[in-house]
């Protein structure tokens, strides 16, 4: 398998006026293309903090983080929606696009595809509150799909949701990024979540 991330020793350390606190401490491993990677621990120790790392939201202070490219494209699919409630479902997934001033006629088809691939094509012209919980996530899902990223981070995607809402969505989310052949990173602090995915996506690591 191709390496597309190898990270080095990562630390992060948080200042305040009379002490530190230490959130990560000496994190390395490998991250292959196309591998789905659970990092599970306890709220509050610093797997957030990971994920902001390597989408350059925070500094790192030590350590070393090699993408196999220059220009890494990540995906960042927060715990909550976050849908803007004025915004149709697909102006919604339109917003990376937009941004990244890449809204081309041929980019939005592919999104409307992505939108009726995963049973949502009747819901492109509707509002954020004519959905399901569950069915919002998929959306942010989608959003996060849009831009094409080359690694996706998910930070415990499925922790605002009911237990029932969590299992049939655990398998959506498995299946659309099988499908369209990701590289994962996920966090969560519940070790019952990794159950949900693994008999629809391998997990090949997990760390505490």
């Amino acid at each position: 398998m191709n390496k597309i991330l190898k990270i080095i020793g990562l630390k992060k350390v948080y200042h305040d006026l009379n002490s530190e606190i230490e959130a990560i401490k000496d994190i390395t491993f490998d991250v292959n293309e196309n591998e789905f990677i659970s990092i599970v621990g306890p709220s509050g120790c610093g797997k957030s903090s990971f994920l902001s790392i390597l989408a350059e939201i925070e500094d790192k202070s030590a350590g070393e983080i090699v993408f196999n490219k220059k220009k890494i494209k990540i995906g960042y699919m927060l715990q909550k929606d976050s849908l803007f409630p004025w915004r149709t479902i697909l102006e919604n997934c339109l917003i990376g696009l937009e941004i990244e001033n890449k809204l081309t006629e041929e980019n939005k088809e592919k999104v409307i595809h992505l939108l009726e691939k995963y049973g949502l094509k009747d819901f492109i012209n509707k509002y954020p509150s004519s959905l399901s919980g569950g069915m919002r996530q998929r959306v942010a899902l989608i959003r996060t799909l849009a831009i094409n990223p080359d690694i996706l981070l998910l930070d415990e995607p499925l922790s605002a949701l009911d237990y029932q809402t969590r299992l049939a969505l655990s398998d959506d989310l498995a299946r659309i990024i099988k499908e369209e052949g990701k590289t994962a990173i996920m966090v969560t602090h519940d070790l019952g979540e990794l159950e949900f995915y693994k008999p629809k996506y391998k997990i090949n690591k997990k760390i505490r």
